[in-house]
Order: C-alpha cells, then sequence, then structure tokens
C-alpha cells in the first residue's frame, strides 16, 4: 500500500470515522446540518452529538473541521451574512433611484433568506449570541466580529434609505432608525415562514416581492396605513 494512501486512513481512523467518508466531508454539509438543528432547538439544546446524527457520522467527522459548537455557530454566521453581501452589494452599487435601488435590495434579501432559510435564520437573529456571550465570555472577539458584520451590511442599505429620505422619497427620520422596522419586517419571515412541498423558486420570487413591497410602504414618506 502506498505511504501517502496509509496515512490518509491512519488519520481518518484515529478521527472514528471510515477513510473513505472522512475524505468526503464537507464542511458546508456540516454548517447546514448544524443550521437546520441550530433553528430548530436553539444554540443551548443542540449538541455535537446531535449534529453528527444528523449527518449519519460522527463527532470525530466534525471535529476534524470544528473544534466546538460554538465555532459550527459562528461559521454559520459568517457563512450567511457572506451570501446575504455577495448578492445584495452588486445591487447596491447599481445606478438606480434609491427607491428602486432599496426596493431591489429587500427583494433579493428576502429571496436569499427564503432559499437559505437554515443558515439565514442563524444568521440574522442575535438571541443565541447572547446565550453564548451569557455563558462564555472567551467568545467576545467573534461575537463583535459578527456585530461587525451585520452593522456593515445593514450599512449598505442605511446609505440608500437616506438618500432617498434626502430626496423626500422617504420619511425624514434618520437612516438607521428607519432600517429597523424595515429589517424587522423583512426578517420576521425566520418566525412564521416554513417551506412547502414541491414550492417552486418562481413561488419565493414572488413571495419576496409581496414582502419587499410590504416593508418598503412603511417607509416611504406620505404612504399611511
Amino acid at each position: 500500500m502506498p505511504k501517502q494512501v496509509k496515512q490518509r486512513e491512519e488519520i481518518a481512523v484515529s478521527a472514528g470515522d471510515a477513510p473513505e467518508k472522512e475524505e468526503n466531508t464537507s464542511s458546508a454539509e456540516i454548517l447546514r446540518a448544524a443550521a437546520e438543528l441550530f433553528m430548530d432547538l436553539g444554540f443551548a439544546a443542540t449538541s455535537i452529538d446531535a449534529i453528527a446524527n444528523r449527518l449519519g457520522s460522527t463527532k470525530g467527522r466534525i471535529y476534524h473541521h470544528f473544534r466546538s459548537k460554538a465555532e459550527i455557530y459562528f461559521s454559520i454566521q459568517r457563512e450567511g451574512l457572506s451570501i446575504l453581501f455577495s448578492e445584495v452589494e452588486p445591487i447596491a452599487k447599481e445606478a438606480l433611484p434609491p427607491e428602486d435601488r432599496l426596493a431591489k435590495m429587500a427583494c433579493k434579501h428576502v429571496e436569499v433568506m427564503l432559499n437559505n432559510l437554515p443558515l439565514q435564520k442563524v444568521a440574522v437573529q442575535s438571541l443565541d449570541l447572547t446565550v453564548i456571550s451569557a455563558n462564555n465570555m472567551r467568545y467576545t472577539r467573534e461575537l463583535r466580529e459578527i456585530v461587525r458584520i451585520r452593522d456593515r451590511y445593514e450599512d449598505m442599505f442605511c446609505e440608500v434609505i437616506d438618500e432617498g429620505s434626502r430626496n423626500g422619497i422617504f420619511e425624514d427620520l434618520p437612516a438607521r432608525l428607519l432600517s429597523k422596522p424595515f429589517f424587522g419586517s423583512l426578517n420576521w419571515l425566520t418566525i412564521w415562514y416554513r417551506p412547502r412541498t414541491l414550492q417552486k423558486r418562481e413561488d419565493l420570487r414572488e413571495l419576496a416581492g409581496i414582502l419587499s413591497e410590504f416593508a418598503m410602504r412603511g417607509i416611504k414618506r406620505g404612504i399611511k396605513a
């Protein structure tokens, strides 16, 4: 047996998993399984054992990529926010009137969340960050990093909202203040939305349009409920 192959097998066995399965391990697969459990059970009630069981694997497979449950959680946060940035930031840079640009950004934000619900639910909700912070202060650096990333993402929207307010399109209030109910109406779908069997991407796109238009109505000047 070639020396390199033998070494790979020894590493896999020491991690508590079969060699061929270890070679196929995907960190993205682990993040998605963990996100589903965090979404259903919350951070505190989810264990490494539960994540391994969801994957039909062992804890060795998880620890091959991540040192702890908290590291998985923060990785999900970063991945979810990274997806949002990659989809929304190009729209924020488009040469469109602020109203059209914000509506398009909001629609894409919702569409991304609907298509990646477990990941995005963990990314946009902050309750479990409080749980981690209260139980272990060594995660302060990671917590601050996630907050900075979220703030940068929200700032993209605030810049467009501020431009619209100065142009008389949106309510004459600080952009940061307007962004709170705006994001609240968009992100609330992580609470009530449940994927339906045989639901198509076109259906999700239509729903994203409805929800983003509702959020837009909340900040437009002169529009009453």
